[in-house]
């Protein structure tokens, strides 16, 4: 029907002109992930539009209830860690996922492979390292809000802490965030920028590990070829200097599984963060986990504008991670009660000192 009411008569002719003139085009790449976006949003928040900021921490702050751990929901998302991703079993490279004469693909370029030979095979472990099941997980990314959170003291009681990125840990932080660390993520990227890929850095990178006392370091050396020798290098200086610190090599395998398992959820970005790789591992490693700092947003909860991390305003580059869409994912188990997010402050802050 015409919007007049009438009947609407197109011959074939002028449908063929229309689409000549109008021809068809495939939805963009961005319009497919604003789609998914939104439907995101539309599962997790009842709005009927794309969320801001602004809106996204007043649906949060509308939605928070007393919090609590519903086991048979964390069973259930550890199952599906595990049927897609296996982290007990490929969560780190080890003599027994990764044998000698296996071809390795990167899991970030689709046209370089590694095979396994016999100075790398010496690299790994037997196998994953840890006691499994792990008990209680924090996994403790960066963001501002942790700053004046006093959250520390609860960081360290777990008994298996998770940090991104090598974080500061020095001693005007560790109030809010912590002191303890199990395992550490360290981006080849870091290598570079901070330590000038240990061409002439030796030392202080060393000296830098200290503050993560008998740590793993996990890299993703097999992600991306540039990432391998910076990585490996760090294997080696660690090793010479006879640090306390364990390199762990993340498997190319793991990461391109969990990429998937996210992306068939809505998180459509050139790569995951580090922070969600992390959390997603400890999903399917630990009984219990708690997340610290996952807040990709610059108010806080009482809409106070923070800084990107509790150490500084960098920002991110654009367009690389999806952050808020990951943060809904985690928001979602939050209340389903699979994980537990903190975002109030743990401790009220300190009271100022008088001024004499």
């Amino acid at each position: 029907m015409s919007p007049g009411g009438g009947p609407l008569h197109t011959s074939r002719g002028a449908m063929a002109m229309l689409a000549r003139k109008f021809p068809r085009t495939r939805l963009p790449v961005g319009a497919s992930a604003l789609c998914v976006v939104v439907l995101c949003w539309l599962y997790v928040f009842p709005v009927y539009r794309l969320p801001n900021e602004k809106e996204i921490v007043q649906g949060v702050l509308a939605q928070r209830t007393a919090w609590r751990r519903n086991q048979t929901s964390a069973r259930l998302f550890r199952k599906q860690m595990e049927d897609c991703c296996n982290p007990a079993h490929l969560f780190a490279m080890t003599k027994v996922n990764s044998p000698m004469g296996k071809s390795l693909w990167y899991d970030g370029e689709f046209l370089y492979s590694l095979t396994i030979d016999t100075s790398t095979y010496s690299l790994f472990p037997q196998a994953t390292p840890f006691q499994l099941p792990l008990k209680k997980c924090a996994v403790v990314g960066n963001g501002g809000i942790l700053k004046m959170s006093g959250c520390g003291r609860q960081i360290d009681e777990a008994n298996f802490v998770m940090r991104c990125n090598l974080p500061p840990l020095s001693s005007e932080y560790t109030r809010d965030v912590g002191s303890k660390t199990q395992l550490v993520t360290a981006n080849p990227s870091i290598i570079r920028q901070r330590f000038e890929n240990l061409l002439w850095s030796r030392k202080k990178f060393v000296d830098n590990m200290k503050i993560y006392n008998h740590s793993y370091i996990y890299m993703p050396a097999f992600s991306m070829k540039t990432g391998t020798e910076p990585s490996l290098r760090v294997y080696y200086t660690l090793k010479d200097a006879g640090a306390n610190q364990t390199v762990l090599f993340a498997n190319p395998n793991f990461l391109r599984n969990i990429g998937k398992f996210w992306k068939g959820r809505g998180i459509h970005a050139k790569r995951l963060s580090t922070g969600l790789f992390l959390v997603s591992a400890a999903l399917g490693l630990c009984e219990e986990v708690s997340i610290y700092g996952f807040w990709p947003f610059s108010v806080n909860m009482q809409g106070e504008p923070i800084s990107h991390h509790y150490y500084d305003n960098v920002l991110p580059f654009s367009g690389f991670h999806a952050m808020p869409e990951e943060f809904l994912q985690l928001w979602y188990l939050h209340k389903m009660g699979a994980l537990r997010m903190q975002l109030d402050p743990c401790e009220n802050p300190p009271s100022p000192q008088p001024t004499s």
